[in-house]
């Protein structure tokens, strides 16, 4: 049986996997359909070592039936993203002219999707 507490226990800590489930999950009922971009170093099982991605790659490809396609970097809350992201972040927005949004609440997502949607459909393809 729980002790008796006068005061409530202090609540966990909120990590990036907590962020990006909210995020994925939104997106998902929102009918948009998140790709997960696995970048880094990864060890094989005969001890090879293996470059996947691009540094600073965003977390996701967003993308959506009827609206323009975005990137999506999860962070912590009060985390920002390294240098190497932000310069590919740059990279991906400017020379390409594609959407990136950093997200560390859920409830920035929101109003940024709404946002987003704003801006209409793409032209379906033919």
């Amino acid at each position: 049986m729980p002790r008796f507490r006068l005061t409530p226990p202090k609540p966990l800590p909120i990590s990036e996997n907590h962020v990006e489930k909210q995020c994925t999950d939104l997106l998902k009922y929102r009918g948009y359909y998140p790709v997960r971009l696995h970048s880094g170093v990864f060890r094989t099982k005969d001890n090879r070592f293996i470059t996947v991605g691009e540094r600073g790659l965003p977390d996701y490809a967003v993308l959506h039936r009827t609206f323009r396609g975005f990137f999506l970097e999860t962070k912590k809350p009060g985390q920002g993203v390294s240098p190497e992201q932000a310069k590919k972040h740059w990279e991906l927005r400017k020379a390409y002219g594609l959407a990136v949004v950093t997200i560390a609440r859920i409830e920035d997502l929101i109003p940024w999707l709404d946002e987003h949607e704003k801006t209409g459909p793409v032209d379906p393809a033919p």
